[in-house]
């Protein structure tokens, strides 16, 4: 009986599969080399549809302003600079920085009762019979309809801001944290019931995590309702911020420092957004991984 000793040499790398390992993890290499391809491709072409979308905007506007009365609209070239005159010659830093602490006060407390009275409603059916039908008759209702009361009651005054801040933030967040702790899959409470979770370990295992997604979105809604409220707030109460800006120049008719005014709460929205999904990105992971296999 012969022995080949070619054969004896490669039964090692076929018995541990040497050969297979290694152009698995060549052709998973290659697959991820090529999603990043796809990815970073799909972000310039985004970045370019979006800059030749402003092109586009600011060429147009560039354009109906020149051909424009003065009165009725401006030029963009004209807006910047009238902007650029606000900020460094008539005190607008001041005025954006009293309205974004009116937003940042009436923001916080409009979070914290909003994502408090919506898992509170969303969790328990009693606090839900007693409270819910309050919170969808205010959320129906048009925060501008309260202003008047809520100046008559607390006054013309900083504090009055926030209140009607807080009230524009507090109901989108309520309602959205609701339906998202109504929504979370009644197998997980099951099972949480089964592990014998005591009421404590249910809110901060389950309730909570589930209820992540659901605040963030609140919060982004509650960004935009609280940039309207800051400026309902600072007009109809004592005149302050970018309220008062805004006020002045559209009273006055100088067009072209009321675009401008409306560009940097347009700008001040956009950051507070951005920031939002990178707390967003940090807060919910997974959400990423999901969009990223859509793509």
């Amino acid at each position: 009986m012969t022995i080949d000793n070619d054969n004896l040499k490669a039964t090692p790398l076929a018995t541990t599969g040497g050969p297979a390992r290694a152009s698995t993890e060549e052709i998973g290499r290659l697959i991820y080399q090529r999603r990043q391809r796809r990815i970073r491709r799909q972000k310039m072409i985004f970045m370019a549809i979006r800059i030749a979308s402003l092109i586009i905007v600011f060429v147009g506007w560039q354009i109906y302003g020149s051909h424009s009365i003065a009165i009725l609209f401006a030029p963009i070239t004209t807006v910047v600079y009238q902007g650029y005159l606000m900020f460094s010659q008539h005190g607008l830093w001041g005025q954006v920085y009293i309205s974004v602490k009116t937003f940042a006060w009436g923001y916080a407390l409009g979070m914290v009762i909003g994502v408090f009275v919506g898992m509170l409603t969303g969790a328990y059916r009693a606090a839900e019979a007693a409270i819910s039908m309050y919170v969808f008759a205010l959320y129906a209702t048009p925060m501008v309809a309260l202003v008047p009361i809520i100046s008559l009651w607390v006054g013309y005054n900083f504090t009055a801001q926030i209140v009607i801040v807080t009230l524009f933030v507090v109901w989108p967040v309520t309602v959205t944290v609701f339906y998202g702790i109504k929504g979370i899959d009644a197998e997980l409470l099951e099972v949480s019931r089964s592990l014998r979770l005591n009421r404590r370990q249910t809110w901060l295992h389950v309730l909570l995590p589930g209820a992540v997604p659901y605040i963030v979105t609140g919060a982004t809604q509650g960004v935009a309702m609280g940039m309207v409220g800051v400026i309902i707030a600072e007009v109809n109460t004592q005149l302050t911020g970018i309220g008062d800006a805004l006020q002045t120049a559209t009273s006055t008719y100088h067009t072209a420092s009321a675009l401008a005014i409306i560009l940097v709460i347009m700008t001040l929205g956009l950051t507070l957004r951005f920031i939002l999904s990178q707390v967003q990105r940090w807060a919910i992971p997974w959400q990423r991984v999901d969009r990223g296999r859509r793509r």
